[in-house]
């Protein structure tokens, strides 16, 4: 049998389940997963690979509307995705068609590789409301395949892998068969900080803050010890990150930690500082400093 191989973007509005679609399909944790908007920044990579070949699968930031230039980035990154993709997964919910959801679909009917549309969270909704959703879409534009699934559960999920491969070119495999992403240690790492910043913050914290890693230290067989920078735009987000008597901060440190163990399968050791770095979601040179360039 020949193998195959290609690239898969994921798309989709904030919040639909896209990272936790990729972290299941790579079978590893690696991109951040929070109940909040706009946790996906970056593209993150994750690589599938069985006796059928190789996917890269390529999740992208939520298509939203910026307000500012990071939000330009992230809509940079998303469109970017779709560029160099060989197949699209749209990731929709079952629910009323959101007002970005209809900009999505005038991008996605420009495309000229196929297209799947997904209807997520099948294990929360019941199937009179799952019916309808997969009918108006499937008016709305000619998809390669409708599938409903669960990224939580795995529900459809082997299926969804099997048509992803049918419809993938014949190829060589890109990376390492045992390699799950191409991502680096230290971006990975700082985007599990990053992560829990989103569970322990409220309002616009989350938003504010970028990690920067400023040491990564493995020269010991059994630790790793890790310093970092959390920025803010401001003084008063920077006291209600560290919280009282340095308690938040410590809770994000451990979670994070404990998260980075798992990864490394070593004791790490992490410290945190909080840095204030006025407006730099606006600021063309902080943004490029920060990565987001």
């Amino acid at each position: 049998m020949n193998k195959k191989s290609g690239f898969v973007a994921i798309i989709g509005r904030p919040n639909v389940g896209k990272s936790t679609l990729l972290n299941r399909l790579a079978g590893e944790k690696l991109a951040s997963i929070s109940p909040k908007p706009q946790t996906t920044r970056d593209q993150v990579r994750g690589i599938h690979s069985d006796e059928r070949g190789q996917i890269v699968f390529v999740d992208t930031p939520g298509m939203h509307d910026p307000r500012d230039l990071l939000g330009n980035w992230m809509m940079h990154e998303a469109k970017r995705s779709l560029e160099d993709a060989d197949l699209v997964l749209w990731l929709v919910l079952p629910e009323k068609q959101h007002s970005y959801e209809k900009k999505i679909l005038e991008l996605v009917k420009q495309l000229t590789v196929p297209v799947f549309l997904l209807v997520n969270q099948v294990d929360r909704f019941p199937k009179e409301q799952i019916l309808p959703v997969l009918e108006f879409y499937n008016a709305a534009c000619s998809f390669k395949e409708l599938i409903p699934i669960s990224a939580r559960t795995g529900i459809q999920v082997d299926l969804l892998l099997e048509k992803v491969f049918e419809n993938l070119p014949e190829g060589e495999a890109y990376f390492p068969e045992d390699q799950v992403s191409d991502q680096t240690v230290r971006f990975t790492v700082a985007e599990m900080i990053r992560e829990k910043l989103f569970h322990f913050t409220e309002q616009e914290i989350p938003y504010a803050t970028a990690v920067v890693i400023e040491s990564f230290d493995e020269s010991s067989a059994t630790l790793v010890k890790i310093q970092a920078t959390i920025m803010v735009e401001r003084d008063s987000q920077k006291k209600i990150v560290i919280g009282k008597g340095g308690e938040l901060l410590k809770r994000v440190g451990t979670a994070a930690r404990l998260d980075m163990e798992q990864f490394l399968q070593k004791k790490v050791f992490l410290q945190l500082w909080v840095k204030v770095l006025p407006d730099w979601k606006r600021d063309d040179k902080a943004m490029k400093d920060l990565g987001y360039s």
